[in-house]
């Protein structure tokens, strides 16, 4: 075995793993975006959620508010 084949022999091997990791970190980099980029819509939506319902709740008690004042005045008082 001559010096070319013994690199040949350890060089491409070496240079395929060192390609494959590279490959799968950019897809794991990728992977991470995605998720990252789910989450925060994911986190916005529930924002909204619970911003419509807030106004709805304050919505209510809008209504609840003078309904329960009436009935106040209605009650006997004992």
């Amino acid at each position: 075995m001559n010096n070319t084949q013994l690199y040949l022999s350890i060089g491409v091997p070496t240079l395929t793993v060192i390609l494959a990791w590279l490959s799968n970190r950019s897809d794991i980099n990728r992977l991470n975006d995605k998720v990252d980029r789910l989450s925060e819509s994911l986190r916005s939506e529930m924002t909204a959620i619970r911003n419509d319902h807030h106004k709805d709740n304050m919505v209510l008690m809008g209504y609840m508010v003078p309904l329960h004042e009436r009935m106040a005045k209605l009650e006997p008082h004992s």
